[in-house]
């Protein structure tokens, strides 16, 4: 018999999402949600399905990731954001698994929506990401932005999509950038020039990473991109 998994979710204000998040996810053992704070309906919403949320000040990233896995109970660990929901592909592929090596990671190709279009190009596909791991031999980087699972020694990828419903309206555009070049700018290693890596920033989304073949949406992303990284680096 295949061990179990924890489903661990970070939240703050997710009520738009979290509900088909955790539908897509009802079936594994237990679902910790660790909150920062949220003055909406999330809370409520993930206790009505049956999940364990605790409160966490904000941390950052990296280490608000890490304390939800520390909460799981098992030692098998899924790690999603609110806005991802699994694909039954997916669900199946997991659920099947022979989880008797800690040291393997697995990883799931995520699938992103942008103002609600599907962003095929633009650097955000395929978009592989370590998601289902053992607590005990991986943890979460501590960047408070851009954070990775780190401590496997192999990586094996599954079938099956994760679909990412980010940036569902302009005010999420303009917060969520606001927020990332911030904290960006908290763990960058060196100053740079603002101008000259914002326009680079443009530059590789918009055409080295085909943006421009996801149109309007494309523009969008590139020029967002832009934006943060000239928060970070200004």
């Amino acid at each position: 018999m295949s061990p179990s998994i924890s489903v661990v979710i970070i939240t703050f204000n997710e009520e738009h999402n979290i509900k088909q998040c955790l539908d897509s996810v009802s079936l594994f053992d237990e679902i910790i949600i660790v909150d920062s704070g949220s003055t909406d309906q999330t809370i409520d919403i993930a206790k009505k399905h049956g999940a364990k949320v605790i409160h966490q000040d904000w941390l950052g990233f990296g280490p608000q990731k890490q304390f939800v896995v520390s909460q799981a109970k098992n030692e098998w660990v899924l790690s999603i954001d609110a806005d991802e929901v699994l694909s039954k592909e997916l669900l199946a592929n997991i659920h099947s698994l022979n989880l008797h090596n800690p040291q393997l990671a697995y990883s799931i190709n995520r699938r992103s929506f942008f103002l609600g279009k599907e962003v095929k190009h633009s650097g955000w596909n395929p978009d592989w990401v370590i998601r289902l791991f053992n607590k005990n031999h991986c943890h979460f980087t501590e960047d408070k932005v851009h954070e990775k699972v780190m401590g496997y020694q192999s990586m094996q990828k599954l079938d099956g999509l994760m679909y990412h419903y980010t940036y569902q309206t302009l005010f999420d555009i303009k917060d969520k950038t606001v927020k990332y070049g911030q904290l960006g700018k908290l763990s960058r290693k060196k100053a740079k020039n603002k101008y000259l890596n914002a326009s680079w920033s443009f530059i590789r989304t918009f055409f080295i990473q085909f943006g421009f073949l996801d149109g309007l949406t494309g523009y969008q992303i590139a020029k967002m991109n832009a934006q943060t990284t000239f928060i970070k680096y200004s």
